[in-house]
């Protein structure tokens, strides 16, 4: 008969706690990506097995009580590449057959709120906006106290942490036991690791939206505008055609953050418009009025702005002023004042 203890190497008494501490060593131990070993595959298999129906308490209770026939015509397939991804998240790709027990990489970063009731040590791994658009792989060792025998001893384990596209504040990862070691408590905190993302100098981030302030002259709100953008994918040329009020923003689609979709790191662009791969780009456009206008400015601003300006009488709409065509409005206003010219207006 199948001896599940045995396979985890605990006794039949044993915790939940003491079950996921011996599947986590061997499962690391025996994972087919980093043991080459011929019967690794198998072993890895059957510690999956072993931890899967153990952690289940009816499971267990049949087990204990009729043996591994009991269940076995009743226990689902499991992967066990999957049961171990969703339990520590970690990805062996590309370390090579000398991967050395305290270097662990992880494939990825969950967006769920980090809930725990252990005591945890938390490690922030900060990234910049543009790590955060293009992806990034960031390295770095912890150093903290680990149990041995009856006291306690320093040790360092590498972590490499693969950010996907579209990661997000507060993307993290738990390791389990992965802080110091609490003699008082005789327990060891779970580690934290946490993305902080570092403030950017002209982007601000809401979800998978970015958003851009850009100052505009009064006469490039009046008349339009090309906006050229340092975007974090490449410069980007942005033209408005139509009049810019104040505190109005300009959306371009499809021009934000990359969207970290839950099935890959990147939505797969299909054509029915089911996903979308990126967020969008908001525009803020700040009107810079000038600071102050002569008299002969007012007067031609007046004359060349004629047509818009329109008052009430008897519920009509009239014109204000006498219209003049606006062509030789500006042709006097170039002969008599070139200084007129309000900034962000060319002269032709």
């Amino acid at each position: 008969m199948k001896d599940l203890y045995k396979i985890l190497g605990i006794s039949k008494s044993s915790s939940e706690n003491d079950i996921k501490k011996a599947y986590k060593k061997l499962a690391f131990q025996y994972h087919p990506d980093k043991n080459k070993s011929s019967d690794a595959e198998s072993k890895f298999r059957e510690i999956s097995e072993a931890y899967d129906i153990l952690m289940n308490s009816d499971k267990r209770r049949m087990y204990d009580n009729f043996g591994y026939d009991s269940i076995s015509g009743d226990i689902p397939q499991i992967n066990p590449l999957d049961l171990f991804q969703s339990l520590f998240n970690v990805d062996f790709t590309g370390l090579g057959e000398n991967m050395h027990s305290n270097i662990f990489v992880f494939s990825d970063l969950s967006s769920s709120p980090f809930l725990n009731s252990n005591p945890v040590m938390k490690y922030d791994l900060e990234c910049s906006l543009e790590d955060l658009y293009h992806g990034t792989q960031k390295e770095f060792s912890i150093h903290h106290r680990v149990k041995k025998d009856e006291g306690f001893t320093q040790k360092s384990t590498k972590y490499i942490i693969n950010v996907k596209r579209g990661s997000k504040n507060g993307d993290n990862i738990v390791v389990k036991d992965g802080g110091n070691y609490i003699p008082e408590m005789n327990t060891t905190e779970d580690l934290l690791i946490q993305i902080v993302e570092v403030e950017h100098p002209r982007y601000r981030r809401k979800e998978d939206d970015l958003y851009i302030k850009e100052d505009i002259t009064l006469c490039e709100a009046l008349t339009g505008i090309d906006i050229f953008v340092d975007h974090l994918d490449g410069p980007l040329n942005i033209k408005i055609n139509q009049i810019v009020k104040p505190n109005q923003m300009f959306q371009v689609f499809n021009k934000g953050m990359p969207i970290k979709h839950d099935s890959q790191s990147l939505g797969n662009g299909n054509s029915n418009g089911s996903e979308k791969d990126f967020g969008n780009l908001i525009l803020d456009l700040n009107i810079v009025f000038p600071e102050s206008l002569g008299e002969k400015q007012k007067d031609y601003l007046k004359k060349i702005l004629i047509h818009l300006d329109r008052k009430r009488n008897d519920g009509k709409l009239v014109e204000a002023y006498y219209y003049k065509e606006k062509d030789e409005v500006l042709k006097e206003f170039i002969q008599e004042d070139e200084d007129f010219a309000p900034e962000g207006c060319i002269q032709q």
